[in-house]
């Protein structure tokens, strides 16, 4: 069925729609047509997502060099890639990475910033987040000093532009058919309570209250969620335009990265294959291997504790068991990882774009070279 269109059902939902922005409710669509099962649509759903591995893998490769390998040959991508739509969000990512650090020499700047705030645009008419590295971005325009504040300006408003854009034109014709059940996804994330399923600190955090089912006591427990996300972000972009400010270089890679940490520990949910979210920047910015391989290791755990645990109890076992140990000890080391992290990206440097052809350099090591991360040689 058509998503996003029909009568609200006891759902909360229209018949066919996930809850989910438009893109990926359409993409869902889409995979479904040719089948009428729902294994031929998880076949169909994973042979779709071959070519969207292969192209995150080639945009990572051609920004980060052999560092793509953190995305490709990790436990995330073979856990989670070929039957989840996050992958799509990933994409929208690594291609926005991509453009902005390989955007060819003598092409006018400002398409630039136009082509990846559409791609970072694109991104959040999948899954959203994607929309938050346009901030930074943006600042990144306006912290160069390197260039006279008309073009600053000029630039900034494009990279807006193109996200708006995009987000405008993937969402406005189902808004114009029937607002109510486009609406209903997002009243629908925005009253989801906070549950084990929800796998953040909310309700990990603050049992016995946290599992309390009452509406009163999960509304608190959302608006405690939601407050708490905006102060994170927003102290994470601050940051970052400090740094940029002493710089004269905003640091907007590493800033994306640590915001989205920043994001993931605050925000209501944090999904096992969030992590998907993540390697992209792992891969782009220079931080320890032992981070990632801890980080990994902590959703591995959590993920086969979580399925486990359901495979005991559907056999029976009351019990608490090592799966549930397991889960635990994956939760909290998410939990405990994802601020660590967040400075670690903001004292980090992202990749040279010279890596993919084999100079391994650093940044802020290229000596007398302007052309850079942040800013490609003709712009």
């Amino acid at each position: 069925m058509f998503p996003y269109v029909g009568e609200l059902t006891d759902r909360g939902l229209p018949p066919g729609t996930l809850e989910y922005p438009t893109l990926t409710g359409l993409w869902a669509w889409l995979s479904a047509l040719p089948v009428d099962s729902l294994r031929g649509f998880l076949v169909v759903t994973a042979i779709t997502f071959v070519p969207v591995v292969v192209l995150v893998t080639v945009f990572l490769a051609r920004v980060a060099g052999r560092r793509a390998w953190v995305f490709a040959a990790t436990p995330p991508l073979f856990l989670y890639a070929l039957y989840n739509w996050d992958l799509l969000t990933v994409l929208c990512t690594a291609a926005g990475l991509f453009a902005a650090v390989r955007w060819p020499a003598g092409r006018a700047p400002v398409w630039r910033a136009v082509v990846v705030g559409a791609l970072f645009g694109l991104g959040g008419a999948f899954k959203l987040y994607p929309l938050a590295f346009v901030a930074p971005f943006v600042l990144a325009f306006l912290v160069d000093a390197g260039v006279a504040w008309p073009d600053r300006f000029r630039r900034a408003a494009a990279a807006v532009a193109g996200a708006v854009g995009v987000v405008l034109a993937a969402n406005l014709p189902f808004v114009v058919v029937n607002a109510t059940s486009w609406f209903s996804v997002i009243r629908f994330q925005g009253t989801r309570a906070i549950d084990p399923s929800t796998m953040s600190v909310w309700y990990w955090g603050l049992q016995p209250w946290s599992a309390n089912p009452d509406p009163g006591v999960q509304h608190k427990l959302n608006l405690l969620s939601t407050g708490a996300t905006a102060v994170a972000v927003l102290a994470v972009l601050v940051v970052g335009l400090l740094i940029g400010l002493r710089r004269g270089r905003m640091p907007w890679i590493e800033t994306s990265a640590a915001l989205l940490c920043a994001y993931l520990v605050a925000n209501k949910v944090d999904s096992l294959q969030y992590v998907l979210w993540l390697t992209p920047f792992f891969a782009v910015v220079r931080i320890r291997l032992w981070w990632v391989v801890a980080y990994m290791t902590a959703n591995l755990l959590l993920f086969v504790g979580w399925f486990h645990s359901f495979a005991l109890k559907a056999v029976g076992m009351t019990a608490r068991s090592w799966a549930d140990e397991a889960q635990s000890i994956g939760i909290w080391g998410q939990i405990i990882l994802l601020p660590i992290l967040a400075v670690v990206f903001l004292r980090s440097r992202a990749v040279d774009s010279d890596v993919a052809q084999g100079v391994d350099v650093d940044v802020d090591r290229r000596a007398q070279q302007p052309a850079d991360v942040y800013r490609p040689a003709g712009t």
